[in-house]
């Protein structure tokens, strides 16, 4: 399956979200807040890594472009997630605390896309 123009972006940003996952994690072993500083930096890592698996699978799928999406989700979820969490333990910066909900949300919902396409695709005749 080709490459679209959002392909290489969410490869990006998910190689970002784990950098910064790291960073969290590093920081986390420096700061009295530390736990939730940690559950920031484990969730921003965990879905990067998952993100970049989506993304390789959708090159082999026919439903490739759903698998994108989901992607997207589940980053964006990740993302603001993570930054709402470390930031506000952190720095005790919370400008929109209703973010992480929001995002844990959007995660939850991305993990059960996952769960639907990949049940979807599995009993679609010819699939591998």
């Amino acid at each position: 399956m080709p490459t679209n123009s959002y392909t290489p972006v969410l490869i990006a940003i998910a190689g970002l979200l784990g950098a910064a996952g790291v960073a969290l994690a590093a920081a986390a072993a420096h700061v009295a807040a530390g736990d939730p500083v940690r559950a920031a930096a484990e969730i921003a890592m965990v879905h990067a890594a998952a993100v970049i698996g989506i993304v390789a699978y959708a090159f082999h799928s026919r439903s490739g472009a759903v698998w994108r999406w989901i992607a997207a989700a589940m980053l964006s979820g990740a993302a603001l997630f993570s930054t709402t969490v470390g930031l506000g333990a952190l720095i005790d910066f919370r400008p929109l605390p209703m973010l992480a909900p929001i995002g844990g949300s959007l995660t939850v919902i991305a993990w059960t896309a996952v769960a639907i396409a990949g049940f979807i695709e599995a009993m679609r005749p010819g699939t591998r």
